[in-house]
């Protein structure tokens, strides 16, 4: 079973604001690619069997996603895909939110990004996520990893901050997107260092060089259990996705460099990560 655990949807109309687009183009890469159709969606992820889908509210970058529009469309997708809500700590209401959408729509989980969301992961309001999230069993999927939103610190993004979080939170699971890019050493000592934390591998297969040596290090410190495919679209598909991952190896053909093992790429691709989160 092939498992994506980390794919956006949006409205290219409605949900993201013109900073959001300048960003984008400022970084070189095409706002447009962040502009596609339901069924370009459901075609860039027909490769998973099932897959976790949300939205980021963050005003402070200009992600509006709603969250009605993603739990509209997995309330029509019931059988694959799995919605997790986004809250945005600086709005007034971010606790009420996050009630109704898991008491009313039941969300299964919560996606969060202090580097689009304009506030540290330690800040109080964070704190009273996390602890509503512990209490219901919801796991937390958040970016820390670097981004092209602009206005935050990329401090906000470093995957040590969430040791702390771990810590305080013993029975909260928490994913860390892209596998903390470009701190995969900081993220991958992390991961092995506290047991209710875990990473994706979300876009970071076209980055080859540096996908290879983020597996070197998962191999190393041994902690392919605990690392989740994802694909990150619209950044890219699941099939792609599947292909890259699986790929790794091409970098280092014709060198004495080591290769990366087939059965720890098999863990990543072909694990439950669903059931390892409780969902």
């Amino acid at each position: 079973m092939i498992i994506d655990i980390h794919t956006h949807l949006l409205d290219f109309s409605r949900h993201l604001d013109q900073k959001m687009k300048d960003d984008l183009h400022r970084c070189g890469i095409d706002p447009d690619s962040y502009n596609f159709t339901e069924q370009e969606y459901l075609d860039a992820t027909a490769a998973a069997d099932k897959a976790v889908v949300f939205g980021i509210r963050a005003k402070k970058t200009g992600w509006l996603v709603d969250n009605e529009f993603v739990r509209d469309f997995t309330g029509r997708h019931p059988q694959k895909y799995i919605y997790f809500a986004s809250v945005d700590p600086t709005d007034a209401d971010y606790m009420d939110q996050l009630a109704a959408e898991h008491t009313a729509w039941h969300c299964k989980g919560v996606k969060l990004g202090p580097i689009y969301q304009g506030l540290h992961p330690h800040d109080p309001a964070y704190y009273k996520i996390y602890e509503y999230c512990e209490k219901h069993g919801l796991p937390i999927m958040t970016h820390m990893a670097t981004t092209f939103s602009s206005g935050v610190p990329l401090d906000y993004a470093r995957p040590a901050l969430m040791d702390k979080v771990a810590c305080d939170f013993p029975n909260l699971k928490i994913v860390l997107a892209h596998l903390g890019h470009p701190w995969i050493e900081e993220c991958v000592a992390a991961v092995r260092h506290q047991p209710n934390l875990y990473a994706d591998i979300s876009a970071l297969y076209y980055r080859p060089w540096q996908f290879y040596q983020a597996m070197t290090l998962v191999k190393e410190y041994g902690v392919a259990n605990k690392i989740f495919f994802g694909s990150d679209f619209p950044a890219t598909a699941t099939g792609d996705s599947i292909e890259g991952v699986k790929a790794v190896n091409r970098i280092v053909e014709g060198t004495a460099l080591p290769k990366i093992p087939r059965d720890l790429i098999d863990n990543i691709l072909y694990k439950d990560s669903l059931s390892i989160l409780g969902i």
